[in-house]
């Protein structure tokens, strides 16, 4: 049974999850990290999906009624292609793409499949734009100071915000002012405070 979709920002809370877990666990597959940051949530509980090892992306078999494959793309953004052949698939990764690539289909029913693109466009984003991203923060720490020497989460909030700021869609305003209530959750004022520093920077040159 479908449940309401998760908003914007309730995502942009699972992809803090799923990077958070990618962050701290270098061995996990980013299809799970998705996915457990998706279906670890009452509100998504009915799809129970099973978490398994991420699917290469080479030869998928055809399942029946819907299938669709999400890839990275260069853009740091994520490409939706709908399968209708019967047959199996062969879909090409671009030899330099800086991120493993995997395919998710049928684990969520159409009224998440926004949820799968949205979270699938951040957290894919964030790791294949992750050396630009650390470089633009990095100019704005403090002196003696590097990425590696703040938190996990946040280094995470602020590679999403910047992210957001740089290469996505998203209004600066937005991305900010988010990053600031993700800060707010995940830690305190303080952080929320330094986070809007560092963010209100970043993209001004």
């Amino acid at each position: 049974m479908s449940t309401k979709p998760l908003t914007q920002h309730e995502i942009r809370i699972r992809a803090v999850q799923a990077l958070y877990l990618l962050e701290m666990t270098s061995e996990e597959s980013v299809e799970n990290a998705m996915l457990f940051a998706l279906t670890n949530d009452a509100r998504l509980s009915s799809q129970e999906v099973d978490i398994a090892p991420a699917l290469p992306v080479e030869k998928k078999p055809k399942k029946t009624g819907n299938i669709f494959s999400f890839t990275p793309n260069r853009e740091g953004g994520v490409t939706k292609k709908q399968e209708t052949s019967e047959d199996a698939i062969d879909i090409v990764t671009p030899v330099d793409l800086p991120v493993e690539t995997t395919v998710l289909t049928d684990k969520f029913d159409d009224v998440h499949k926004n949820n799968l693109e949205f979270l699938m466009a951040l957290v894919y984003g964030v790791r294949a734009k992750k050396e630009s991203i650390d470089e633009e923060i990095g100019q704005y720490l403090a002196k003696n100071w590097s990425i590696k020497r703040l938190s996990p989460i946040n280094r995470v909030i602020l590679r999403l915000g910047t992210f957001e700021i740089l290469f996505n869609e998203t209004p600066r305003v937005v991305a900010i002012n988010e990053a600031i209530e993700l800060a707010k959750a995940f830690n305190d004022e303080k952080d929320a405070k330094f986070i809007n520093a560092i963010l209100t920077k970043i993209g001004q040159a």
